[in-house]
């Protein structure tokens, strides 16, 4: 049986959406292992000058926990970690 846990973050992007939701993806690996999915709930862009300048999302990324005693804690791999990514 595998268990997933889920993580909600945000990132932002001066190119797209896309770009900023690539990006928390590879943060959040660089702390998270056995990343399965992501689901982007909200997307938002900052205007300046009427210019969009930043394209903001926020999303759940979805990894599976590790079985058996070799098993990380994942209170160690705190939210701290991984949020406020920009």
């Amino acid at each position: 049986m595998s268990i997933v846990k889920m993580v909600e973050l945000s990132s932002q992007s001066p190119d797209s959406w896309e770009e900023a939701a690539r990006q928390a993806v590879e943060r959040a690996a660089r702390t998270l292992r056995n990343i399965r999915s992501v689901w982007v709930k909200e997307f938002e862009a900052v205007v300046e000058n009427e210019q969009v300048t930043q394209f903001r999302v926020i999303l759940k990324i979805a990894f599976e926990l590790d079985e058996g005693a070799t098993a990380r804690s994942t209170r160690s791999m705190g939210s701290e970690e991984i949020l406020g990514l920009e």
